[in-house]
């Protein structure tokens, strides 16, 4: 049989009617019908009339799909004179596809044709199809002057469009009822639905075995009797199930998770993981950088102080914003290794930890040892996961938890051998990790979870879909695991759960903090992806082929992938509220997609442009980018630095030396295997030198007082000094001063403000630097002396002194 590709699809005009074909082959014709006893008789005739002229041999195979009216009697009657004429009869309605497989089964002649029992279709013009049947695997007609309503024909142009979008049938009509196949090709296609997307299934399962397809034009005409039994009221679940068959057949189809094995770790795995303890769990020391590390790390040394684990507090005030489970988890750090910069931020390292070898256990389980390894290499040189994994935010402890989470869920649904149940053990653990996810950053837990998992239990057929109990059983949990915390926390603060979940959630989410622009994420995720991204394009038509040795490439679990990290990156988007490390859940499915691509293009031959792009051009051109953000980085702070060590300036020939090097290796095709091997490399290098060097250097200039700070020497300390923070609350002052009186003060309460300096002779005053001493002035008592010793990163620091008569009459107060 003659194959056809897309550029060989042909469209044939009505002109060919006066080529009349040979009698030769024999034709069967199947004619579904339900409920057509008006008018099953004239298309018994017509097609009599039609076939006798055509073939030789002919039958008319009548299938009735459960009709309740004289239908099978008629085609019983019909056939007592016409031994041609035989009936299948379904005691139920089973369905168009259901009727239309039958009967194909059925056929006995050469040729198979089918068409619907309502007369719409002339049926002389059979020998248009039967023509083009000597050249072509099937023919399908197209309705030359659509007889049905203008709203049904716009429906039926928007399904079209869809469908060749989706499933690329590339025929103009798909669900013209008159199409003719080789009785051999139609009965090794398969049909697995019994609805009204059977054409489609037809003409994709013929795409995928390589059959040749051609369109010719029909006539069209209106109902002779009888009623359509389509209506608008199936358009949702037509739409339903075209999605449905297109991610199970064409985008993800479900054959391709066979001969995935479970991979074992390997000496490799360990080496990677070696490397990524070094990188994560050395020279943590360094300043905290304010404003979230000294904010989350203050807040759980003030815990261990006060003795209070419940209610979150910051400068001895309730702190609203997020629930404690990472406060937790630093003070237990502080309690078994002392409060300091390294304790604070093993948390995130931990976290960052376990979530690299929960990806690589989950790759190596799911994908491959191989994708499992190249993963994790992907996620640990992420340029956003390589900066969040040694700095103390939420979003780290936050993320294991998730993809804990959503690695668990899916282990709960997937099937296993021989049975399609849902696996209870693993539904409880990714609720458990859902509500110690809650515990960390709320409610988003459950927001990160579900939509994700019910959207991909809907569309893959092979896998389990959880029932409303299962969903019960999950919110169970959850609620198991937080409500604890949140009576107890209700109880010491009637106010914080109005707080938390109204303003720090759903306020946020409608842009009460940090609002930024729709599209804020795609510049943040294409940075935070380096190098990674530059596979956007090539991995953009990996996603879209629908080849089938591509599309055999994408198991079920690259879908759920897709999904978590879409539908992450899409909620996000939509939210007002944006900051650069709220994509990071999404970091270790993006990873696992990457790494699928990385082993599948590293395996296939060079010579496919996409593949070759992706292999060659991506890498050294994140190559080269690794480099200039390298020359970029060392040349700052060569050039703003204060006092600049002999160090930079090597780091600034060897990135020169690198960048040279990447540009000329742009003309050397011949090492192209190791293009990506050199350019992670690279990546690391660039993150070592980042993160064990510039950070830190730039923590230092910041700090206020930290050991590190040269304005430690500049400031009258003792433990009896009145200090306040002013407008920002620098909470590294109470966090290096191991101080619980430190008095905070907002930019609008000028009266507390005075009230302080006039009951201290001598206080200090720490304040951002937009805040003018002339402003702070203002608010101060009259007389009041204002001395700078220091400005140091975004703090000035002040020494105020009340004035003597503002003393001398205080004084006179207390003697009274």
């Amino acid at each position: 049989m003659q194959s056809l590709a897309p550029s060989d699809h042909r469209s044939v005009q009505p002109s060919i009617k006066g080529a009349t074909p040979k009698r030769s082959p024999s034709l069967s014709l199947v004619l579904p019908a339900w409920n057509e006893a008006e008018v099953i008789g004239q298309a018994i005739a017509e097609a009599e009339s039609a076939l006798s002229d055509l073939a030789d041999r002919y039958e008319i195979i009548v299938v009735d799909d459960g009709s309740t009216d004289q239908t099978s009697a008629l085609v019983r009657e019909a056939a007592r004179l016409n031994p041609a004429i035989r009936l299948i009869r379904h005691d139920d309605n089973l369905g168009y596809g259901a009727a239309l497989r039958n009967g194909f089964a059925a056929a006995t002649c050469d040729l198979v044709a089918f068409t619907d029992a309502d007369c719409q279709f002339d049926l002389t013009e059979l020998d248009r199809l039967v023509f083009l049947s000597q050249q072509y695997d099937i023919v399908c007609g197209y309705r030359i002057d659509r007889k049905d309503s203008r709203l049904r024909c716009f429906y039926s142009r928007v399904y079209n469009g869809i469908v060749r979008c989706l499933l690329g049938t590339e025929v103009r009509d798909v669900d013209c009822a008159l199409k003719l196949f080789h009785r051999e090709v139609v009965q090794d296609l398969t049909i697995s639905t019994s609805g009204f997307l059977v054409n489609s299934e037809l003409l994709t399962e013929a795409k995928k075995q390589g059959h040749s397809v051609v369109e010719v034009g029909v006539s069209h005409r209106p109902r002779a009797a009888g009623n359509s039994t389509v209506s608008a009221a199936h358009i949702p679940k037509v739409l339903a199930g075209l999605v449905r068959y297109w991610w199970n057949t064409i985008q993800f189809p479900s054959v391709a998770t066979a001969g995935v094995v479970s991979g074992p770790f390997s000496i490799v795995h360990g080496l990677l993981l070696v490397v990524a303890a070094l990188f994560l769990f050395t020279n943590l020391g360094y300043p905290l950088i304010d404003r979230d590390e000294t904010r989350y790390a203050e807040i759980p040394r003030e815990m261990l102080v006060s003795g209070n684990w419940v209610l979150p507090q910051l400068n001895f005030q309730p702190y609203y914003d997020k629930p404690p489970l990472l406060y937790w988890l630093c003070a237990i750090s502080y309690r078994v290794f002392g409060v300091s910069e390294w304790s604070a931020r093993l948390v995130p390292a931990l976290a960052a930890f376990g979530t690299l070898l929960a990806t690589m256990w989950f790759g190596n389980r799911n994908f491959g040892s191989r994708i499992g390894l190249f993963a994790t290499g992907v996620l640990m040189l992420s340029v956003g996961f390589v900066f969040t994994s040694r700095y103390l935010l939420i979003d780290g402890v936050l993320t294991l938890l998730t993809t804990l989470s959503l690695f668990s869920v899916y282990e709960a649904i997937k099937p296993a051998v021989g049975k399609r149940t849902l696996h209870l053990g693993w539904w409880l653990a990714a609720a458990t990790f859902c509500g110690l996810a809650f515990l960390t950053k709320g409610p988003l837990a459950l927001v990160l979870l579900l939509p994700p998992l019910i959207v991909f239990s809907w569309l893959t057929e092979s896998y389990v879909a959880p029932t409303i109990r299962h969903y019960l059983m999950l919110l169970g949990v959850v609620a198991g695991i937080t409500a604890p915390w949140l009576v107890a926390v209700s109880m010491q603060a009637p106010s914080f759960l109005v707080e938390f979940f109204y303003r720090h959630n759903v306020a946020r989410f409608a842009g009460e903090f940090h609002a930024r622009p729709i599209w804020f994420f795609i510049p943040v995720l294409l940075l935070a992806g380096h190098p990674w991204t530059f596979l956007t394009i090539p991995y953009a038509g990996f996603l879209t082929s629908r080849t089938r040795s591509v599309s055999q490439s994408r198991p079920p679990v690259l879908g759920f992938m897709m999904l978590w990290s879409g539908w992450c990156f899409v909620f996000f988007s939509i939210a007002k509220c944006k900051l650069p490390t709220y994509l990071l859940p999404a970091a270790p499915a993006l990873s696992l997609m990457v790494g699928h691509y990385l082993v599948y293009v590293t395996k296939r031959s060079a010579t496919h442009p996409r593949e070759w792009f992706a292999r060659f051009w991506s890498a050294r051109t994140a190559t080269a980018t690794t480099c200039l953000a390298g020359v970029g980085f060392s040349a700052f702070i060569a050039l703003t630095g204060a006092n600049v060590s002999i160090a930079n300036y090597v780091w600034i020939l060897i990135w020169t030396s690198l960048l040279v090097g990447s540009l000329l290796m742009i003309a050397d095709r011949h090492q192209v295997k190791y293009a990506w091997g050199s350019s992670s490399a690279l990546a690391l290098l660039l993150a070592v030198m980042v993160m064990h060097q510039i950070v830190p250097a730039y923590s230092r200039r910041q700090t206020i007082f930290a050991a590190a700070s040269p304005s430690l020497a500049k400031i009258p300390l003792n433990a009896e000094l009145p200090i306040a923070t002013l407008s920002h609350e620098f909470s590294e002052v109470p966090f290096y001063l191991q101080r619980s009186d430190v008095r905070h003060f907002d930019g609008n309460n000028a009266t507390a403000l005075g009230e302080f300096i006039a009951e201290n002779e001598h206080a200090l005053i720490i304040m951002e630097k937009h805040v003018l001493i002339g402003q702070l002035r203002e608010r101060l008592p009259d007389g009041t002396r204002i001395q700078l010793i220091d400005e140091r990163g975004p703090a000035r620091l002040l020494q105020v002194t009340a004035s003597p008569s503002r003393l001398a009459r205080q004084n006179v107060t207390h003697l009274q």
